[in-house]
């Protein structure tokens, strides 16, 4: 599949945005985009790198850089950056319970898919994701697209509180929560696993371009 050049507009004084226009989800674009991303990380020109689903920002500092010289050093980059099929990430396995009092939502994903609980817990572990973005809270990720089969709205309204770990999803997204927070996508489960802990050297579990593993556990050791 091909993909047109991405756009790069600017963002604000001293930040430009890659993007790359597709509609919804597309493997190709986000494959493209990590690449990328990787490669304009390594040169130290930039302040920060934030990747996302379609786009990546791009910030420098513009007393050591014009917006004109900040869109030639992406345009080159992106010229001798690699469209290979796939991106190399780590793969980081997520034990998950699923149902019960960690899977609220369960319930209302059985109904709209029509598929057992079984079924759902088989269908969102059978697949691998790809870590997209992070964001809106510190450790949350989103993931690459969910079967269609499970794709399912979000609350019309938000929850006060959804746990750290809770597995959710939100239309074709599916993410995990890295702490307590508000929040209205459909919780099917939860994993013990600490996404964000600012007591670690590595504060983040995980990154964007990372793959994820959901592994179905009955140990709830949270």
């Amino acid at each position: 599949m091909l993909i047109k050049p991405p756009r790069i507009l600017p963002y604000g004084d001293s930040a430009l945005l890659v993007d790359y226009e597709v509609e919804g989800y597309s493997e190709v674009a986000n494959t493209q985009l990590h690449h990328a991303a990787k490669a304009l990380r390594s040169d130290s020109v930039w302040q920060e790198i934030v990747p996302s689903y379609k786009s990546i920002l791009c910030v420098f500092d513009l007393a050591k850089m014009t917006m004109d010289s900040a869109t030639t050093k992406i345009k080159k980059t992106l010229s001798q950056t690699p469209k290979t099929p796939q991106f190399s990430g780590k793969i980081i396995e997520i034990p998950v319970v699923y149902g019960g009092k960690y899977g609220p939502d369960m319930a209302a994903i059985k109904k709209s898919s029509g598929l057992t609980q079984s079924q759902i817990i088989d269908t969102h572990s059978g697949q691998d994701y790809r870590v997209c973005m992070m964001g809106f809270i510190p450790g949350f990720c989103f993931l690459s697209e969910i079967p269609l089969a499970l794709q399912h709205p979000r609350h019309p309204s938000p929850r006060a509180n959804v746990p750290a770990g809770s597995v959710g999803i939100a239309g074709w997204q599916t993410g995990i929560y890295g702490l307590d927070s508000p929040g209205g996508w459909q919780i099917i489960g939860r994993t013990p696993l600490k996404l964000f802990d600012k007591t670690r050297e590595d504060l983040f579990l995980m990154e964007a371009g990372d793959t994820l593993r959901f592994i179905p556990s009955s140990k709830a050791i949270f």
